[in-house]
């Protein structure tokens, strides 16, 4: 059984030493070209925000560079998504286009298998995690969901016309979550993990930190040892035995040196397997969207590692070629890296800031 999670990340090429830490700008109604105020603005997946004032405008002052997107949000129009904001050395105009009324199409069967009830519980294992802060979130707006089943791939698909409302109580967080795209495919027609081939979603998120005095610093830890950010962060800064993982290849301890290729370029690390010119062609099955039916294909099978983190957690992930990490843990193509065990089991409900600093 594999799983894999697409995380909220879009990182983006750009040189830090030659960009401004400060973000200004305004945002208008594209159509009659006025300011508006109240205008949600933040920085993708971090706790920096703030709302534009009465004449649009807005500032942020974040103190570092982060390689993700400034994003735009207003009741009634659609979201817009700024690359690159800190290449950006004079105020920016944001126009926003007023979002037309529509029902989103999900690929379902008109006699669906499952009720909303099922496929709502589905959703959720799947979106927030079974982990201890997973369990403790609530979805506030779970009305606005829209849920389908395509009984032709096996695959449960969900969207949402506005961001997805989280209250994560142990890790004492608001979260606004713009989903861009989830779906939970089986190996037959059912909702049972036992037949999980695979789980991804993305989007965007903006974090309200509601801790008072520290109080969830100590679980926040927790959650951040082990996790995807830390064990990407080691594999750049090559700090394997200082941050405690282990990689393992053909169930044997390896040096990590010997089989993963760390590189400088720009403001990123390039992470290259050294295994994959030894991976051998395969012949697998894929299965044709529009036909449900499954095709033949050649390729050749991504590099697998095995991960332990403190001799406890184990992992394992899939790489195709390279990707590439910038100082904050954040990866880049995301869907060329597929994670299994501990990792694979940490969804939204375990996700931090991309600003969030652990502090032994």
């Amino acid at each position: 059984m594999k799983q894999f999670i697409f995380w909220v990340l879009f990182l983006l090429f750009t040189t830090q030493g030659l960009s401004a830490q400060v973000i200004s700008g305004y945002v208008y109604d594209e159509a009659e070209n006025k300011p508006l105020e109240g205008a949600f603005v933040y920085l993708d997946g971090t706790t920096i925000s703030t709302s534009t004032d009465n004449n649009g405008y807005f500032i942020i002052k974040p103190g570092s560079v982060y390689n993700v997107p400034l994003i735009v949000t207003y009741v009634g129009f659609e979201t817009f998504i700024l690359e690159k904001p800190f290449s950006y050395t004079k105020p920016v105009k944001v126009l926003l286009r007023e979002s037309a009324t529509y029902l989103e199409e999900l690929v379902i069967n008109k006699n669906l298998p499952f009720t909303r009830k099922q496929m709502l519980r589905a959703f959720r294992e799947q979106f927030l995690g079974t982990t201890a802060a997973g369990r403790s979130c609530t979805i506030e707006n779970e009305d606005d969901i829209r849920l389908g089943y395509n009984v032709a791939t096996n695959t449960l698909q969900a969207s949402c016309p506005v961001p997805i409302k989280i209250k994560n109580k142990r890790l004492e967080y608001n979260i606004a979550f713009n989903l861009v795209d989830f779906q939970i495919s089986y190996t037959m027609l059912t909702l049972s993990n036992l037949y999980l081939n695979r789980s991804f979603f993305s989007g965007t998120t903006a974090y309200t930190d509601i801790s008072k005095n520290g109080s969830a610093e100590k679980k926040r830890k927790k959650v951040y040892l082990g996790s995807i950010v830390h064990f990407m962060k080691t594999i750049a800064n090559n700090e394997w035995q200082k941050e405690k993982f282990q990689l393992y290849v053909d169930r044997w301890p390896a040096n990590a040196a010997s089989h993963l290729k760390v590189t400088d370029s720009l403001s990123f690390k390039k992470i290259t397997s050294l295994d994959d010119a030894k991976a051998p062609e395969t012949v697998g099955y894929k299965t044709n969207e529009a036909t449900g039916k499954k095709e033949m294909i050649k390729y050749k099978k991504p590099t697998k590692y095995a991960v332990l983190y403190d001799g406890k957690q184990q992992s394992s992930f899939e790489m195709n070629k390279r990707f590439y990490v910038d100082e904050n843990g954040f990866f880049t193509p995301i869907q060329d890296i597929v994670f299994s065990g501990y990792m694979s089991t940490l969804k939204a409900g375990d996700l931090l800031p991309g600003n969030y600093e652990y502090k032994p």
